[in-house]
C-alpha cells in the first residue's frame, strides 16, 4: 500500500512538472480582429482579405509569440461594423484590430482610439487615421488623381465631365481630380447621384449637350452599372476614364478593353498563392491585407524580443508611426507623421474580364 502511495506521489509530482514546463514553454498569444465583408454585394473581396491575412499568418514565423486573427463579418453595412467592433474589443479581448474599406474604417477610428487599441484600416480615407492608435495602408486620393489626369492630358481634353457617387472616398478621389484639372485650366463640371440611382438618362443628356472632351466615372454598384449601361446605349463618344470603379462593374464586357487607374494588387507570387487557395482573380487590396497583417505581426514581434513582454498600444503605435522603408507586397512602404503609408497608383486594362496592370 505505501509503494503504491508512494508511486501515486511520484507521477502527481512528475506531472505537475510536466504542466510547470508545458506553461513555462507556452508563448504568449496576441489576438487581432478584423472586421472584413464577408458576405454581402462584395463577400468576394472580403473573403479575398481574408485569405491574404491567413497567407501572412503562415508566412509570419516568431519563436516568442502567437498569432490569432478574429474575423467579424460587417457585410458592407455600418450598423453591422459597429456591432463587430464592439464584440471584438469588449468579448474577444484582441489587442489590436484591422479593418476593411472606408465605411468600415470610420466606424472602427473612433471606438479604437476610445479603447486605446491600434487599428489599421485597409482604405484611404484620410480621416479614419484620426487619432494616436489608427493607421491606413492604401494609395490616397492624391497619387489616383495625378496618374488619371496624367491620362487625360495625353488626350489634349480641354474640358471634363465629372460623375461622382456620394461616398466619401469616392468623393475624395474626384474632388481630387477636379482640383488638378482645374489648376491645369481644364474645365469641369460636376454631376453627382446617389449610390442607389437607378435613372441617368437627363443627367446624361445634360451632360452630352455640352460636349465634353472626356468623361469620368467613379461609382459603385448599383449606380455604376446603370450608368455604363446608359453610357453606351447614348453612344457617347468620347473617352470614358475612371479610378478603382470599372473593376465592381457586373457585366465586365461592357468595359472590356477599357484602361483606368487604380491600385496596385500585389506581388505575383502572392496573387498566385491566393488563387490557387480560392480560385480567385479579384485581387482587389489583398496586397494591402498582407502587409497591414505581416506589420502587425513584426511590431508585436519585434517589440517582445526588444523588452521580453508584451508591448502596449503606445508601443506599438509608436513603432508604426516611425515605419520607413519596409518592402511590402504592394511595394516599399513609407508612413507619414499622420498614420498614413504612401504607395503608388498604377493603371490597369480590362482583359479577358480580367483587370490587368499595364505598362503606360
Amino acid at each position: 500500500m505505501k509503494k503504491l502511495l508512494l508511486g501515486l506521489c511520484v507521477l502527481l509530482s512528475l506531472t505537475a512538472c510536466d504542466n510547470q514546463k508545458e506553461k513555462a514553454a507556452a508563448k504568449p498569444v496576441i489576438k487581432i480582429g478584423v472586421i472584413d465583408a464577408l458576405s454581402g454585394k462584395y463577400a468576394e473581396n472580403g473573403q479575398n482579405v481574408r485569405q491574404a491575412i491567413e497567407l501572412a499568418k503562415q508566412d509570419f514565423a516568431s519563436s516568442d509569440i502567437d498569432f490569432e486573427f478574429v474575423f467579424e463579418d460587417y457585410g458592407y453595412e455600418t450598423k453591422r461594423a459597429a456591432v463587430a467592433t464592439n464584440k471584438l474589443i469588449n468579448a474577444d479581448k484582441v489587442d489590436a484590430l484591422i479593418s476593411w474599406s472606408s465605411m468600415a474604417g470610420n466606424v472602427v477610428s473612433p471606438l479604437a482610439d476610445k479603447a486605446k487599441l491600434v487599428h489599421f484600416a485597409i482604405c484611404n480615407d484620410a480621416n479614419v487615421a484620426k487619432g494616436k492608435y489608427n493607421f491606413t495602408h492604401f494609395t490616397p486620393s492624391g497619387p489616383l488623381a495625378e496618374k488619371l489626369v496624367k491620362q487625360i492630358e495625353n488626350q489634349q481634353a480641354k474640358s471634363v465631365a465629372l460623375f461622382a457617387v456620394y461616398q466619401p472616398a469616392l468623393q475624395k478621389h474626384t474632388d481630387a481630380v477636379e482640383q488638378l484639372l482645374q489648376s491645369k485650366g481644364i474645365a469641369t463640371e460636376r454631376f453627382n447621384f446617389n449610390m442607389d440611382s437607378l435613372d441617368f438618362d437627363l443627367m446624361l443628356e445634360k451632360a452630352k449637350q455640352h460636349n465634353f472632351d472626356v468623361w469620368y466615372i467613379c461609382a459603385l454598384p448599383p449606380s455604376l452599372d446603370i450608368f455604363l449601361k446608359t453610357f453606351f446605349q447614348k453612344n457617347i463618344n468620347v473617352p470614358l476614364v475612371a479610378i478603382d470603379s470599372l473593376l465592381f462593374a457586373q457585366d465586365k464586357a461592357i468595359v472590356e478593353g477599357m484602361s483606368f487607374v487604380t491600385t496596385p494588387d500585389g506581388n505575383k507570387e502572392l496573387l498566385d498563392r491566393l488563387t490557387a487557395a480560392n480560385g480567385s482573380t479579384n485581387y482587389f487590396s489583398v496586397g494591402y491585407a498582407y502587409d497591414v497583417a505581416s506589420l502587425l505581426m513584426k511590431a508585436y514581434s519585434d517589440l517582445y524580443k526588444t523588452n521580453k513582454k508584451i508591448p502596449s498600444s503606445d508601443q506599438v503605435a509608436d513603432y508604426l508611426l516611425a515605419l520607413k522603408g519596409y518592402h511590402g507586397a504592394v511595394g516599399e512602404l513609407v508612413m507619414d507623421k499622420d498614420g498614413i503609408i504612401m504607395s503608388q497608383a498604377v493603371v490597369k486594362k480590362m482583359i479577358n474580364g480580367i483587370p490587368t496592370e499595364v505598362e503606360e
